[in-house]
């Protein structure tokens, strides 16, 4: 099963399958195979996965469970639920998006969604 971390960095111990282990840094936002009561047991976030099809072309979707964070940006006048999908694909959470709009010259989103996340984030 497939987990995010939501949280600070951590170190989650994995096996090769072959009574071997092997230390990773899992840091905020990125995503790791565990599992189901490993990762439950690190507090990460589970990730869904969804298969289907376009066409002839089978595709996978993530689906994470509603965030704190995704009920702030959906509160912001002007940002909807599809919008706010984006910004969570683009920057799972505040403080990745804040240190995006530091470090970056533009962000992937429609000039008045990007003032929007610039007004609220950019200070």
């Amino acid at each position: 099963m497939k987990f995010v971390n939501r949280g600070e960095a951590v170190q989650v111990r994995e096996s090769d399958g072959h009574n071997r282990f092997k230390w990773t840094l899992l840091k905020q936002g990125e995503i790791i195979e565990l599992s189901e009561d490993v990762g439950i047991n690190y507090g990460f976030e589970k990730m869904e996965i969804t298969q289907g099809k376009i066409g002839k072309t089978k595709v996978e979707t993530k689906q994470f469970n509603d965030s704190d964070f995704f009920n702030e940006l959906k509160s912001i006048n002007g940002i909807g639920a599809k919008t706010a999908k984006d910004i969570i694909e683009y920057a799972p959470t505040k403080e990745i998006l804040i240190d995006k709009i530091k470090t970056r010259d533009g962000l992937p989103f429609r000039d008045d969604h990007e003032k929007l996340l610039r007004e609220r984030y950019g200070k």
